[in-house]
């Protein structure tokens, strides 16, 4: 009887707060199935109630397990998932509940408060760092958990910076508040000092004795906004679904103290940015008094703030613990931003100059309006690949809609067209299928064979499509082959801005263990490469080997492992190797002159081209510089087209030729390349693929001239060590390692145990001394002592490392 009197109030009740205290968990598997049918329907919300959100974190801070319990107490799951026990709805590869972590980042869809929430679960490691730069891209909002323990961490700082680079506005939640040594006002004063953050906290524990969160206490949490006492019922219910609120009174004692005196710090810190707060404190009707001023207006505040990312707000809580997820839900929908409430993304109208492609600001760039009666614009940041299904590519809708059986433009690939032959929407790996994504919205899109991550997808009646088709003339295309792209065609029609993917620091050989299995390995590192952009598959001609390379030693491991036990394929994995650079050891000069038959039609070219080494390595951040010098008066028409074509055609050739440098083939870096004296055959000799090869080859006859070095990626270490093992880990780093150390100092982390405290040393340290760190640190420490790490740069590798370095791979030097 109960059950039916909630399914029949279910319309004009707040689902969550009717599911937290009327409904069983029966009761919430058929919201679950209520709440998917209103979300995934034409019946979709206006964009005021969609948030597009995601969780970052360090790894182990504890977005999964808050993650499970957002999904629980929206009715879409019965029972709380658990990381350890492998059973969580957005972990659910193999890998991820084999080894307790996320590696791939999981889309869900779910309800809450009348909203509609696209929520985006991101991984932790640092391997995994694209992951969490794609979704990035597309979120119009983020949760930052932070550990109460361990405060701000390494990979916290990363994934910080990676936010603030797309301007997301961010709330905060300080985790794990019921663990030994959990000391939120140090979580607090970290975001400050290490994230250059104004945290407005709004949610402080009610101590009943002591300062240590334990038995009753972490039950009771005051709320500094709304005045009131919030009590999680977890000895009755222990899923900490039943919530309960009690207005705080000045009876209360020194509870209403506590949370006055917090109230009074959120006022006086929103007063430092939002004049509006300042206007309505100072007004008759609040006369400067804290406790009168509004709730609504104080919440009003907060909001403004956390839009313009001058604040972000703090919220408290234990996820194991089942505490503080639905206050957390709240700010979600009461503080981060529905897609109408964020900048206009940025895009590039069709370039009428090869370089204005790769250039944010030029004066093609535009902002794509956000309008569903506009024509579609979509933008794909995520791709997998299904056995049954094919590709299945994540797309945000940044205007129109984009409907089931649509031809679609992509624009990246030179004008593509693809039809997408259905649409769902994800629930981690459980699909449902719709008929349409609504601008502002995430979905998945079948039947798109050819699109890849960081491509735009417009309509084919697009206006910028239009524009582009006229100017897309062969000379057009010629001279877009100067741009160092991938891509067979040039790019039309609008521009979303691509997704940035570091360039790979690990690879490892592998090999098909039969002749037969060399199809089925072929295609499955085109289908993982699909996947994920940070993975790059090279060949050797030396040698013939197929070469993996990827970000780190746990992202090739996982690679591996989804090959050979997901998929079934016969195969061999080579040594795990570091990915080094190579540089012009000093200035040198080639001459070359390229002549030869093609087709049996005669072709010539000549040039010089010069190579020397960048000297500030740090300033060039691991790119080149390129200038060609090719006169004015070269095979010139009235047009100018001629020496246009002739530049772009010598650029792409050394270009292309940095790609593989002559010592062991990495690519080149940290050099600067001069081209000048350009010579010039005739129009029937000297073809702009002429200029392409020679341009190529005089490169490498010069780089080989310069006495090349090998460069080696630089790893920050951060180590988390109790003083105890301390001195074991300095004599492990300054010697086998060759590390520097930059700094050895004092954990924040409060220690229980006085006489072992915790320190914390960075250093630099050479990466490939760094294969397999991971044992030998749990060796040096039993097992007591954590580290990360993240390549910062290349640096020069000593002569005599270089020598051993060629011997291994070479077997000569």
């Amino acid at each position: 009887m109960l059950l039916r009197g909630c399914l029949a109030a279910g319309k004009h009740l707040r689902t969550p707060a009717f599911l937290r205290t009327s409904c069983s968990s029966f009761g919430s598997v058929i919201y679950a199935q209520r709440h998917r049918a209103l979300f995934t329907t034409d019946a979709v919300d206006p964009l005021s109630r969609v948030r597009n959100i995601g969780i970052i974190a360090h790894i182990d801070a504890g977005k999964t397990t808050t993650t499970e319990r957002m999904l629980h107490y929206a009715g879409f799951t019965r029972t709380i998932g658990d990381v350890d026990d492998g059973d969580t709805i957005m972990d659910y590869l193999p890998a991820e509940r084999e080894r307790g972590i996320t590696i791939q980042s999981a889309a869900i869809t779910f309800g809450w408060r009348d909203h509609q929430l696209h929520l985006i679960d991101t991984p932790g490691h640092v391997d995994f760092t694209v992951e969490v730069e794609r979704a990035m891209r597309v979120l119009d909002g983020a949760v930052t958990i932070i550990d109460a323990v361990s405060g701000v961490q390494a990979q916290t700082k990363t994934v910080w910076t990676q936010a603030s680079r797309y301007q997301i506005p961010r709330i905060i939640f300080v985790n794990k508040m019921d663990r030994d040594g959990a000391n939120w006002r140090k979580s607090v004063r970290d975001i400050e000092a290490k994230l250059s953050a104004r945290p407005l906290v709004l949610m402080i524990p009610e101590y009943t004795g002591g300062e240590r969160l334990e038995g009753g206490t972490l039950e009771s949490w005051l709320d500094v906004v709304a005045m009131e006492r919030v009590v999680f019922d977890i000895r009755a219910d222990n899923t900490g679904a039943t919530v309960r609120r009690e207005k705080l009174v000045a009876g209360n004692g020194a509870s209403f103290q506590a949370a006055a005196d917090a109230r009074e710090q959120l006022v006086e810190a929103l007063a430092e940015i939002d004049q509006h707060i300042v206007d309505v404190f100072l007004g008759d009707d609040v006369d400067g008094d804290h406790l009168r001023l509004p709730t609504a207006e104080l919440r009003a505040a907060i909001r403004r703030a956390t839009l313009s990312s001058q604040a972000s707000p703090v919220l408290l809580g234990a996820s194991f613990r089942n505490i503080g997820v639905q206050p957390l839900l709240d700010a979600i929908i009461d503080y981060l931003p529905a897609p109408t409430d964020r900048p206009l993304p940025l895009a590039l109208s069709p370039a009428s100059s090869p370089t204005q492609l790769s250039k944010t600001d030029s004066e093609d760039s535009k902002q794509a309006h956000l309008d569903p009666s506009e024509k579609l614009v979509a933008f794909a940041f995520k791709v997998i690949v299904d056995q049954q299904r094919g590709p299945m590519v994540f797309v945000r809708v940044y205007s129109g809609t984009l409907d089931s059986r649509m031809t679609l433009v992509n624009g990246t690939r030179g004008g593509v067209k693809e039809r997408a032959t259905k649409l769902l929407q994800m629930y981690a790996d459980t699909p449902e299928e719709i008929s349409s994504i609504a601008c502002g919205h995430i979905g998945v899109v079948l039947g798109l064979k050819q699109t890849k991550t960081g491509d735009t997808l417009l309509h084919p009646q697009h206006s910028s499509l239009s524009r582009s088709s006229k100017s897309g003339s062969k000379k057009h295309s010629k001279m877009m082959a100067g741009v160092s792209d991938t891509t067979e065609q040039p790019a039309i029609g609008l521009q979303l801005h691509g997704i940035d993917v570091p360039p790979p620091v690990f690879f490892c050989a592998v090999e098909a263990d039969s002749p037969q299995d060399m199809r089925p390995l072929n295609e499955a590192l085109a289908n993982m490469t699909l996947e994920d952009p940070s993975l790059h598959i090279s060949h050797d001609d030396e040698t013939g080997q197929t070469l993996l390379s990827g970000m780190g030693e746990l992202h090739l491991e996982v690679v591996r492992d989804r090959m050979l036990k997901d998929m079934k394929i016969n195969a061999s994995f080579g040594q795990m190797r570091v990915s080094y650079r190579e540089m012009a050891g000093q200035e040198a000069t080639a001459e070359f002159v390229y002549a030869k038959d093609i087709a049996n039609k005669a072709v010539k070219a000549a040039m010089r081209v010069t190579v020397s080494p960048i000297a500030d390595a740090e300033a060039c951040a691991d790119s080149n510089s390129v200038d060609v010098d090719v006169p004015e008066s070269l095979g010139m028409d009235e047009s100018g087209s001629q020496r246009e074509a002739v530049l772009a055609a010598i650029t792409e050739g050394i270009r292309s030729a940095l790609y593989r440098g002559t010592l062991l083939g990495f690519p080149v870096t940290h050099t600067a390349i001069r081209v000048s004296d350009v010579q010039y055959f005739g129009e029937d000799l000297s073809t702009t693929a002429a200029y392409r090869a020679c341009a190529s080859q005089s490169f490498f006859q010069a780089l080989k001239l310069s006495n090349p070095v090998l460069l080696e990626p630089i790893a920050r270490t951060t180590i988390l060590c109790p003083e105890s093992h301390i001195g074991s880990v300095l004599s492990d780093l300054n010697g086998a390692r060759k590390g520097r150390v930059l700094s050895l100092d004092d954990s924040d982390a409060e220690c229980l145990d006085s006489t072992n405290a915790t320190k914390v040393l960075v250093a630099e340290v050479p990466l490939s001394t760094m294969v397999g760190y991971s044992s030998s640190l749990r060796s040096l420490t039993a097992g007591s002592a954590t580290f990360t790490m993240e390549v910062t740069g290349f640096g020069p590798m000593a002569a005599q490392q270089q020598q051993l370095v060629l011997k291994e791979s070479l077997g000569y030097c």
